[in-house]
């Protein structure tokens, strides 16, 4: 799957439009206001900019070929605006702090405040890593998030952890598989729809797995609560609580760039636009004028779509859709479809598993259409498997190590002690984090049974076995631990927002005419003659 941020559809769920267009409206009333005051503070400043170190450049004494090649004086006029801000005193003359602004500067990085004020979902990059993190801060425990590079069932058995709780499928947006889409949602089926606007379609997906799932996932406090209390609630108003749990939006939106907060504004303005239009439309209409001008006006309202149209960016939308077992069968959650959709059924008695339905029905899409797609799989974290056995073989060589003791006491043999290395001892608990599995995996009666009949050699051999076993597993355990560091810098890298350095960057490049220098090499025909 390419490592590339998608863009993920923003089309409302199939609900009652005038209810959509006034809720869209409303969101997107101080939303629209800001994206447009941020983006003209970009183009301000990046023009005071240009303007001012164009004017010094010109009026210097400098021969032409340095003052192209070489970066202008430093000066107070040339410096960014982003940097004068930063230079000013936090605390305010009379001593109180001053309080944090939205939006942030334009020049700026978003700010945690802006991450945690703004309303909408940003966009998130395809990244399985990215996901882990998101779930383990949400409370989730012992779920990881893998990549699946094939949907045939020996591949996904051999190389994905089990047992896996949900497939996400992220592919270029289109409707399929509605046949059987439920007239109302089933009571034993959680499911939200994802509102206008919202590009929480990634998160939605998860939760939309997470929230199906009995005993199987510990799914921590905050969603535990959140799931009781939109239990009675139909798929669009647990939409709608979903769009106002703020504990959710703040993980996904820590991830937001302050172009993915403008460009979010900007699209939503755009989704409002067109609701006017809509709405202008059934107005028309009913007036019954003659079909001519209703035609007219129809064709104007949906002109074809400009770069810069709703319409245009929705034709380029990604979208991320769950599928996940429930009893025995098979659901599409889609949080675009009003309702959703069994796509087949299993049983268990007989052999069968849900991969047998899901995977024919993901791959039947992929080969219906492009091949910009990817597939990830919820899954059950290996650490909880490695450290439960980890705590039973710990437990047993302790159990093992009582019964040499025991041998010791009521015999004239020497202590069994003499007869091992002093290095031959089981790993820490507290080094594997498995204190709870250790209490939560005791022997069980008929292994007790087997290890007191047997002799100090029969003992002493067990005791190596486990000792090797024990070895084995806090390689992998600490393997699992180290992966999960690693996605936890992955995701600290991913929030930083780059894209002030890079303007900055890109505006030096172009004061000292490197960029037209060398216009030629990235855009032909578009360089310097």
């Amino acid at each position: 799957m390419l490592n590339q941020t998608h863009h993920e559809s923003s089309a409302g769920a199939d609900v009652n439009e005038d209810t959509m267009y006034e809720q869209t409206k409303e969101q997107a009333t101080t939303s629209n206001t800001l994206a447009n005051f941020a983006s003209d503070a970009v183009y301000s400043s990046a023009r005071k900019i240009t303007d001012s170190c164009a004017s010094k450049i010109a009026n210097s004494s400098t021969p032409p070929n340095a003052r192209k090649r070489g970066l202008p004086e430093p000066s107070i006029e040339c410096e960014p605006s982003n940097k004068k801000y930063k230079d000013s005193p936090s605390p305010s003359s009379n001593g109180l702090s001053i309080a944090p602004r939205f939006p942030s500067p334009s020049d700026m990085p978003a700010t945690a405040f802006d991450k945690e004020t703004w309303q909408g979902f940003c966009d998130i990059e395809s990244e399985p890593s990215c996901f882990s993190v998101i779930l383990r801060e949400m409370g989730v425990q012992a779920v990881t998030v893998r990549e699946v590079f094939s949907m045939d069932q020996d591949f996904i058995l051999e190389n994905i952890p089990q047992p896996i709780y949900g497939f996400i499928l992220l592919f270029h947006y289109r409707e399929f598989g509605n046949d059987n889409q439920a007239d109302e949602c089933p009571k034993d089926v959680w499911f939200a729809n994802q509102l206008p606007a919202q590009n929480s379609c990634a998160t939605l997906a998860m939760i939309n797995i997470l929230m199906n799932q009995s005993d199987e996932a510990v799914i921590g406090e905050h969603l535990e609560q959140f799931k009781d209390f939109t239990n009675e609630f139909t798929p669009y108003q647990r939409g709608e609580a979903f769009a106002s749990f703020d504990f959710v939006k703040k993980i996904h939106n820590s991830f937001a760039k302050k172009m993915d907060i403008l460009e979010g504004d900007k699209h939503l303005s755009y989704k409002v636009k067109r609701a006017e239009r809509l709405k202008a439309q059934k107005a028309a209409e009913k007036t019954k004028q003659s079909k001519r001008s209703i035609k007219s006006r129809r064709s104007s309202a949906d002109s074809v779509a400009t770069q810069d149209s709703s319409e245009s960016v929705e034709s380029n939308a990604h979208h991320y859709i769950a599928f996940v077992p429930i009893g025995k069968q098979v659901w599409k959650l889609d949080g675009l479809d009003k309702q959703p959709t069994c796509v087949g059924s299993f049983d268990p008695e007989n052999g069968e598993t849900w991969l047998g339905s899901a995977c024919g029905t993901i791959s039947a899409l992929m080969a219906a259409g492009d091949d910009d797609y990817g597939v990830i799989a919820l899954t059950q974290s290996p650490l909880r498997s490695l450290r439960n056995r980890a705590g039973l073989t710990i437990n047993t060589i302790t159990h093992v190590d009582a019964q040499l003791d025991h041998l010791s006491t009521i015999s004239t043999s020497p202590d069994w002690h003499q007869l091992v290395d002093e290095d031959e001892q089981p790993p820490s608990p507290r080094m594997l984090g498995v204190e709870e599995h250790v209490v939560a995996n005791p022997v069980q009666d008929n292994l007790k049974a087997t290890i007191a009949k047997e002799d100090v050699q029969q003992l002493l051999v067990r005791r190596r076995q486990l000792l090797v076993q024990a070895t084995e597993l806090a390689t992998k355990i600490m393997v699992e631990m180290q992966n999960e560091a690693e996605e936890d810098e992955k995701a600290t890298q991913r929030r930083y927002d780059c894209g002030p350095v890079i303007k900055r960057w890109l505006e030096m490049l172009a004061e000292n005419g490197f960029l037209e220098e060398n216009l030629e090499r990235f855009m032909p025909g578009k360089g310097k003659k």
